[in-house]
């Protein structure tokens, strides 16, 4: 069997992307096969995969905009999280500063109550 070498560019390029069918086998006719008959279904087939890449750009352009929407929400998702670990930093530490001072203020007044005489120091 002769391999057409018009056909080999076709066969290589439909089995990088991954086609099946006629394109990717060898072709069984005859050489002598008139070259009216080729050129019409080598057109035919470069339709089909103009039409199956048209196809794919479609679904890759789809895609990647689907992923720059999700990154966009995890961006804005992620920034919400920063506000709100911000925000409780800021309340607990607003907490532990009132607690200090509470506690300052009960240290305060224990120093002043050890200063005062007690009771029996006055019934001398």
């Amino acid at each position: 069997m002769k391999l057409n070498l018009r056909v080999l560019p076709l066969i290589v390029f439909a089995a990088v992307l991954g086609t099946t069918g006629a394109i990717a086998q060898a072709p069984k006719q005859a050489p002598a096969q008139s070259s009216a008959a080729d050129a019409k279904s080598m057109k035919s087939e470069m339709e089909r995969m103009r039409d199956q890449m048209g196809k794919m750009q479609t679904l890759m352009k789809d895609n990647m905009a689907k992923m720059a929407a999700a990154d966009a929400a995890m961006k804005t998702h992620m920034e919400t999280e920063k506000a709100n670990m911000k925000g409780q930093m800021e309340l607990q530490q607003a907490m532990l500063d009132q607690l200090q001072t509470m506690t300052d203020h009960m240290q305060s007044m224990n120093d002043h109550m050890a200063m005062m005489p007690s009771p029996s120091d006055t019934h001398h």
